[in-house]
């Protein structure tokens, strides 16, 4: 029997080609014989098994229902304490029937400070009511720090991502590197022919560039906008493929200039840049006015 167990146990985890040679045959075949005519029971079972775990899926839908519905539950009912601490405020300062400061008679320069059952002065309560009124609104609104600002819903997307379809060698000074594969242009803003991403927005824009050089070589490079720095990547290693890279976020005009350039004549002689490995991409964070 504890061979037979073996067996059934292997064959469930392995296999049959996992316990061939390893088993007398005669106990393979009445194994075997077993499994085939109790066939129509495992599937049964198997079918069983699929039920239940449809109905646990079912369960944990529902239960995660259930959790959403407390939670709008818990914020109405904070909503409602809220306003009726609020209201019960406003009562108990109507009930000071403290005049407006503007329409008093009576100064606090020449009021009693503390005269028998004497009121508080008006600049007091408006202060009390205005904190209270202000730790209202910002409960109340506390939801709205969660959410993205309108002016940050681009009415016009903006986004691109390039790359270089070969190998760059000859570096020269200033040389503008040419991007000429996009797998992203929503806008069009970016012309492959030049290299140029020309915003068509006015806002602010992440801007992010990589260079990778071959062995032993150096370089620096820049993200330029109308001829100036936004900022520099460096890019060199001695003994291995080296990628250098940097980010930007800038505020761009509608119809400015933006490109990755060799910075100046900082570059090893017989330097190349990986094309397959550098890239250049951006997109539009927000609009301005």
């Amino acid at each position: 029997m504890a061979v037979l167990h073996v067996f059934l146990v292997t064959l469930a985890i392995c296999g049959l080609d996992a316990v061939k040679g390893e088993i007398p045959n005669e106990i393979q075949q009445f194994v075997l014989g077993l499994l085939q005519e109790h066939d129509g029971e495992v599937m049964e079972l198997k079918q069983e098994i699929r039920t239940l775990r449809r109905e646990v899926s079912s369960l944990q839908m529902s239960y995660l229902s259930v959790l959403h519905e407390l939670d709008d539950l818990k914020q109405k009912k904070v909503e409602k304490e809220l306003v009726s601490m609020e209201t019960a405020t406003d009562d108990k300062i109507q009930k000071l029937d403290i005049k407006n400061p503007s329409s008093q008679n009576v100064t606090q320069s020449n009021a009693p400070h503390n005269a028998p059952g004497g009121k508080q002065l008006p600049h007091n309560a408006e202060r009390i009511r205005k904190g209270t009124l202000s730790w209202f609104q910002q409960l109340n609104h506390a939801h709205e720090d969660c959410m993205v600002p309108h002016n940050m819903i681009a009415n016009y997307p903006t986004a691109f991502s390039t790359s270089m379809s070969r190998g760059l060698s000859n570096i020269q000074n200033n040389q503008v590197l040419p991007f000429d594969i996009a797998t992203l242009n929503i806008g069009n803003a970016f012309d492959i022919t030049s290299g140029v991403f020309t915003p068509t927005t006015k806002g602010v824009y992440v801007l992010f560039s990589t260079i990778t050089t071959n062995p032993g070589k150096r370089l620096e490079a820049a993200i330029v906008r109308n001829g100036h720095w936004l900022c520099n990547l460096f890019a060199g290693d001695i003994t291995f493929f080296s990628p250098g890279s940097n980010m930007a976020v800038a505020a761009l005009e509608i119809g400015d200039r933006v490109l990755v350039r060799i910075h100046d004549k900082f570059h090893d002689d017989g330097v190349t840049i990986d094309g397959a490995f550098s890239s250049f991409s951006g997109f539009l964070l927000y609009e301005t006015d």
